[in-house]
């Protein structure tokens, strides 16, 4: 890798969203990630890689700071203390940050996010026409952002490092035309009809769960575009000729749900996000192109996001990357439900116990097959052991103790958040916010 420069540039890119199972790059029978297959060739593909979470907030802060979900207990209640991220470690070694989303959690919602960012990027007051692409979410799409990068970075000198969070297979689902490729007019109307959190409509009995399978051909379309903007992101690294001298992650930090059914009975169906434990909110993609390109190799361990700090680390030093986001286990936590969540199952659902339940997983190598994970985790009292093939592959489903899969969690507090105290996130977190369905 001659004329790799010896301490990187750091771009990370959050497929915010997308699972595993959806993308073609992991064998989808819709053409969803051709850019991303054709980076494959360059890049480290991780075959089974988990999110730390089962939404946003959570996930992010387990990237940025490279502590379990359990660990750092950040929720929306919480603040993460300043100095905790890998960005912030950056800045202090010289490096241009940069933060780039319409994610009201990461962007604007007083968790502290982006307060390791000296550039931040979010939801304009303004902007051109041409990435106004969508009749239910108020915003630019992911193009927008991916611009504004590639101007940010034409200022720039060396070192920078930056996170583009893409929210284009978020719902609402508003792919443009081109890459609306697999949804119809019922699928828009059904969107259309719903409110911008739709579960309620489905867990409360409004609406019959095989409906959300149209909703799943717009979210196809969504992952597409999120495809075509990472090419555009690639564009700019080339264009100005620094793509051999960036470390780029790019990674799903939660999956989606359209109605699949649980391995545990009492489990809820997934329904989008947030509240399920479901593999398909926890299996995402995860491609490491480390400075100068690799081989395209395949890693099919256990992989976890939060080594991403490590990960880091080891380009600025100057080590090899090639498998480092490998784990002998990967851990998963699903966050007490609370304020209004609770409340709008309460009085949506009958019967809201099955939502609130706890629930944990964790991933180990499965000895027996090689390529696979075994996945022990709980819902509520009810713990199973299973084998994870490849996106959507399960099997070998048997009862467990939950002790099993709690003994494997070490609950440390390091004392990296700090409680909000009854402050409320701003009207403009909460705008943005309310749009992706989050209020």
């Amino acid at each position: 890798m001659a004329g790799v420069q010896a301490a990187p540039n750091v771009l990370l890119v959050v497929l915010d969203s997308i699972r595993a199972r959806n993308c073609s790059l992991y064998g989808y029978r819709r053409e969803t990630t051709p850019f991303l297959e054709s980076v494959a060739a360059e890049s480290t593909v991780y075959t089974q890689a988990r999110a730390p979470s089962n939404w946003s907030l959570p996930s992010h802060v387990s990237l940025f700071t490279g502590l379990e979900a359990h660990e750092h207990r950040v929720t929306i209640h919480d603040r993460l203390l300043p100095g905790h991220t890998v960005f912030d470690r950056l800045e202090a070694r010289g490096y241009d940050t940069g933060l780039f989303t319409e994610n009201g959690f990461v962007a604007s919602h007083d968790v502290g996010l982006d307060d390791a960012f000296q550039t931040v990027e979010t939801v304009p007051e303004s902007y051109p026409d041409a990435y106004d692409t969508a009749r239910l979410n108020p915003g630019p799409d992911g193009f927008y952002y991916a611009d504004s990068f590639a101007s940010w970075l034409s200022e720039r000198g060396d070192p920078w490092a930056a996170c583009v969070n893409l929210m284009d297979a978020h719902r609402p689902f508003e792919p443009r035309t081109a890459f609306d490729q697999w949804g119809d007019e019922a699928a828009r109307r059904l969107q259309r009809d719903l409110p911008t959190r739709w579960e309620w409509a489905f867990h409360g009995g409004d609406r019959p769960y095989w409906k959300l399978n149209g909703l799943e051909r717009l979210y196809d379309g969504g992952i597409r575009q999120a495809d075509a903007v990472v090419e555009r992101l690639f564009d700019s690294l080339r264009s100005e000729g620094v793509l051999d001298e960036t470390l780029v992650v790019l990674c799903g930090d939660h999956g989606d749900g359209f109605g699949r059914p649980g391995r545990i009975s009492e489990e809820p169906p997934a329904v989008s996000h947030i509240v399920p434990m479901h593999e398909t909110l926890l299996h995402v993609p995860l491609l490491v192109r480390p400075p100068g390109g690799g081989d395209g190799r395949r890693c099919r361990r256990p992989a976890a996001l939060t080594a991403f700090p490590e990960v880091v680390e080891s380009a600025l030093e100057g080590a090899s990357v090639e498998g480092g986001f490998a784990r002998e286990r990967a851990f998963a936590t699903k966050q007490p439900v609370t304020a209004t969540l609770r409340e709008r199952f309460e009085d949506a659902c009958a019967d809201p116990s099955p939502f609130l339940a706890p629930s944990r997983a964790v991933y180990r190598a499965d000895p027996d097959e090689g390529g696979a994970v075994r996945k022990r985790y709980y819902w509520g009292e009810t713990a199973i052991e299973c084998r994870v093939h490849a996106p959507g592959a399960v099997s070998r489903t048997e009862r467990i103790s939950p002790e099993l899969v709690d003994e494997a969690f070490s609950d440390e507090r390091p004392g990296v958040r700090e409680p909000l105290e009854g402050r409320q996130v701003t009207d403009s977190a909460t705008e943005q916010l309310a749009a992706l369905g989050y209020y």
